[in-house]
């Protein structure tokens, strides 16, 4: 039986979904939220900073200006109940740029009047393990 099976540091996307998303990414600025371990960004924030170049900030209460990154990478808890999803992705489109890019990994796809889904990434790491979604959306008027 092949092993397929990676042990990988917690709070961290494997490597080849880090570089998929790098490739992704428009020059300028990149905000990702909920860090974790994760190397992509500029500006790195988390609720429970995992490292000393991730800052420590609530997803739901951004202390940025409108508009002020080129990407926005937001990986939520996954056991958000469902009142409490909208608030973190409103906020991540607020301080996206117009026409910049927003990445967003759950088990449910947002939405916002703001923004256009550009594609959607199915995410899984094992055979029958469970899967997360990528939705790739850009900012608009």
């Amino acid at each position: 039986m092949k092993k397929i099976a990676k042990w990988i540091p917690s709070w961290e996307w494997p490597q080849d979904i880090t570089n998929q998303v790098e490739l992704l990414l428009k020059e300028g600025k990149t905000l990702n939220i909920c860090a974790g371990n994760n190397r992509l960004g500029d500006v790195k924030i988390d609720l429970e900073p995992k490292n000393e170049k991730v800052d420590k900030m609530n997803m739901r209460d951004l202390q940025f200006p409108d508009k002020s990154f080129d990407n926005v990478i937001i990986d939520p808890p996954w056991k958000l109940g469902y009142y409490q999803r909208f608030r973190p992705f409103y906020e991540a489109v607020r301080v996206t740029k117009i026409s910049g890019n927003i990445f967003y990994n759950a088990n449910w796809i947002p939405h916002s009047d703001q923004c256009k889904l550009i594609n959607v990434y199915v995410r899984r790491d094992s055979h029958w393990g469970n899967v997360s979604i990528i939705s790739h959306f850009r900012r608009v008027e």
